[in-house]
């Protein structure tokens, strides 16, 4: 790769443009439907001619011009919003619920209240730092704590009022900022507690319209939630842990966000101007923060009780949304992955403390398929 900035007015291949499209690159709307006009890269950037309207099929990834600066891209690049949760293992579960002998791990840092103005996202200046961000980034020297404390009470997403829900959701936020400030301050970064956002049928933020779904937005760095996924995805209803497997995992978009791999990772798939590749890059994403999910359902494990008769529910909720799930296509090729590849790096993420396993861009491309 070489150490040129990115930037200037792309001149795309014929086709629509990636924020024209209905794919629901990061959300957990059914692929293979039309979708509202959300954007999953944000804003075009500056001189970018949208071409076509809506429809199905994997973003395009823009040709670029030599030239120009990082920054003229960042628009079109910072924001994915996340479909998929993922797998899991039987290791590494607490069995004993809130114990009063527990030390628990970074209890002493006072969690701060949702930031609606972060600092900005971090943001290589060339492809070449962009390809070391992914692979080296010394976030992947960090361990996660465990056990850590979580007082987000587990309920029934499909009875639950707004109220409800909107108290959970903010309580399992909080519980992923305690478990995730050590290793971000510790590679030194800035750890951001986004708010959490619910609505009904459809919302519109800086990222564009999105109908029912779930998905982090990096253009403001927030978090939003529909009251109504539990109707596309009926497993977030059957299952009681299925909901902080979801936020989890749009929690681990935004440590993609603030440690660079986000924008790194989509400036790369874009600037190979090949669909495929644009599309590994996406699954290397989604998979990264599934791995992450993974790793903060281990931390919390033994605060919440979640124990090995809870692993069959949890492994159902992985699998309805494997890229093969949502279409019925098994040789789907997807932005997501398909469900064994869910369950793969959930695995790898309650399995391990590590966050250098959680390293999906040196992975093997069949293991993120």
């Amino acid at each position: 790769m070489s150490n040129q900035q990115w930037g200037g007015p792309p001149q795309g291949r014929p086709g629509p443009a990636p924020w024209q499209q209905g794919y629901p690159s990061g959300g957990f709307g059914q692929q293979g439907y039309a979708q509202p006009a959300y954007n999953p890269y944000g804003q075009p950037p500056p001189g970018y001619a949208p071409r076509g309207g809506p429809g199905f099929g994997g973003p395009q990834a823009p040709r670029r011009k030599g030239g120009g600066g990082l920054k003229l891209l960042l628009l079109a690049l910072i924001v994915i919003a996340s479909l998929s949760v993922l797998g899991f293992i039987g290791t590494g579960l607490g069995t004993d619920a809130q114990n009063s002998d527990t030390a628990y791990q970074n209890d002493d840092y006072r969690v701060p209240a949702p930031d609606k103005n972060p600092p900005p996202i971090p943001v290589p200046d060339t492809y070449e730092q962009a390809e070391q961000v992914i692979n080296s980034s010394p976030f992947y020297g960090q361990s996660v704590p465990a056990p850590v404390r979580c007082d987000a009470e587990p309920i029934n997403v499909g009875t639950a009022s707004d109220t409800q829900l909107q108290q959970h959701l903010d309580a399992s936020m909080e519980c992923l900022v305690r478990v995730w400030e050590p290793p971000v301050t510790g590679a030194g970064l800035i750890i951001v507690r986004p708010s959490v956002t619910i609505y009904g049928a459809k919302m519109t933020t800086k990222c564009g319209t999105s109908g029912v779904n779930a998905f982090y937005c990096a253009a403001d760095q927030q978090v939003y939630y529909s009251n109504r996924l539990d109707d596309e995805l009926p497993i977030i209803a059957q299952d009681k842990w299925a909901a902080d497997v979801v936020i989890a995992h749009e929690f681990g978009h935004a440590l993609q966000a603030r440690t660079g791999i986000l924008i790194s990772a989509k400036a790369l798939g874009q600037n190979s101007n090949d669909e495929k590749t644009d599309l590994l890059y996406s699954r290397r994403l989604e998979t990264q923060a599934d791995c992450f999910s993974g790793m903060y359902i281990r931390s919390v494990s033994q605060s919440l009780g979640i124990n090995q008769s809870d692993l069959a529910g949890i492994e159902d909720t992985y699998k309805a949304v494997g890229d093969d799930s949502v279409t019925g296509d098994s040789t789907v090729l997807g932005n997501h992955g398909l469900a064994r590849s869910r369950v793969f790096w959930g695995d790898a993420g309650i399995g391990n403390a590590q966050i250098s396993a959680c390293n999906t861009f040196t992975a093997p491309a069949n293991q993120v398929r």
